[in-house]
């Protein structure tokens, strides 16, 4: 929610309560987990969650980089959120719709150049 990157270690460890993941994490022997907030045109904020099966050190330098080459990558999140409906449920005679996936016209590449063009 804050918009600032979170390194984690030893989430293997991490209460439960704290990190719903956790179990994910011991089955894989997961130590480490890093999440960048990066903004996308169309959803606001996309988070890319990285995980490692090392003790990584945080690298403050690396976060950066990071943030700095998504940034470019422009992100673009290309889901379509899917509700079942139980029809049987009272209330819920709602029939299912479909609707084609469109992608979105914010979500073009950055343009590609000549960094000394004019």
């Amino acid at each position: 929610k804050s918009g600032i990157p979170a390194w984690e270690q030893f989430v293997s460890k991490a209460p439960a309560d704290l990190f719903e993941r956790r179990g994910g994490a011991v089955q894989f022997g997961v130590k480490t987990a890093l999440g960048v907030p990066v903004v996308s045109p169309n959803v606001g904020r996309v988070v890319l969650i990285l995980y490692s099966k090392h003790d990584r050190p945080k690298d403050e330098a690396l976060v950066g980089r990071m943030i700095t080459d998504l940034r470019l990558m422009n992100p673009c999140a290309r889901w379509r959120l899917v509700v079942d409906i139980d029809p049987d449920a009272p209330g819920n005679a709602v029939p299912p719709t479909s609707a084609p996936v469109r992608p979105s016209s914010l979500c073009a590449p950055p343009a590609v150049g000549d960094a000394g063009a004019a």
